[in-house]
């Protein structure tokens, strides 16, 4: 009578039902709950949508809630909403919400992309697909949009030591000449190869372009000077050649090396990408 007794008061008490969920039982553990795309998309207030080629999308309007988008790459984006923006799309290929391979901006007559790029080593690079620079980063233009005549890695400098410190370029006679990013005059004047000027590109990047025929028009220290904008002109001949010298962190930067480190993917290969995810 007392086991009856014992047996019936552990079912009153739910003992026996709290020994069993104790146990390490297959049905005791918790059921995962499945986070889709579209369910993580709805979660942070944006509007889900499968598109072509296995891709997913999340978009959402950029108001006040810019600080509630789920993944850096969104936030910092939409905090340039200045542009105009109203809208932010996000799309991947991947099951990983967090893994997007494109962030659009919209606005009523402006749209601007940024691709995650991946390279044949595996590495991922945000790059500006209007610019071909690395995202976010420093994004310099050629001087002269072409004709650069690069120091390569076996470049004999016998009887060149003043190329040890600055790239040449050549052109045809009187092309104008570019800053290759914008910033602030330091220095203007006239040397044995010609006009020079010294340019601070904030990011601790400055130039030196030298070997310049004239101005474009004259500058003065502190003057801002633009991408696109020419500050001299090359010497008045067939054939001309000017120097840049590029510094960053006050070291000395071959042209190549600090535009190759800004442009990690080549047009060819940001073409492909494009094709390969329908944009």
């Amino acid at each position: 009578m007392f086991l009856v007794a014992l047996v019936s008061a552990g079912f009153a008490f739910g003992i026996f039902r709290k020994i069993v969920d104790a146990l390490p039982l297959s049905m005791n553990k918790p059921v995962a709950v499945v986070m889709t795309w579209e369910t993580l998309c709805d979660s942070s207030g944006g509007v889900y949508a499968e598109l072509k080629k296995g891709l997913h999308e999340c978009a959402w309007n950029i108001g006040d809630t810019a600080a509630k988008l789920p993944t850096p790459m969104l936030r910092y984006v939409a905090s340039m909403r200045n542009t105009g923006a109203s809208r932010i799309r996000w799309v991947s290929d991947s099951d990983d919400f967090t893994e997007g391979v494109l962030v659009r901006l919209e606005g009523d007559s402006m749209s601007h992309n940024y691709l995650q790029v991946v390279k044949n080593d595996s590495a991922r690079y945000w790059i500006d697909e209007e610019t071909g620079c690395l995202f976010p980063g420093l994004c310099p233009r050629r001087p002269l949009g072409w004709a650069a005549v690069p120091i390569s890695v076996n470049f004999d400098f016998e009887g060149q030591d003043s190329l040890l410190a600055k790239d040449a370029f050549c052109g045809e006679g009187e092309s104008p000449v570019y800053p290759v990013l914008s910033g602030v005059v330091l220095d203007v004047g006239k040397d044995a190869s010609g006009y020079f000027v010294d340019i601070d590109h904030g990011a601790n990047v400055m130039t030196r372009t030298s070997g310049l025929g004239f101005w474009s028009t004259p500058l003065s220290v502190g003057d801002s000077v633009y991408v696109g904008v020419p500050v001299g002109r090359l010497m008045p001949q067939d054939s001309a050649t000017f120097f840049l010298t590029v510094r960053r962190n006050a070291l000395f930067v071959r042209w190549n090396d600090f535009y190759g480190s800004t442009h990690p993917v080549d047009s060819a290969s940001i073409a492909i990408f494009k094709k390969k995810i329908g944009f």
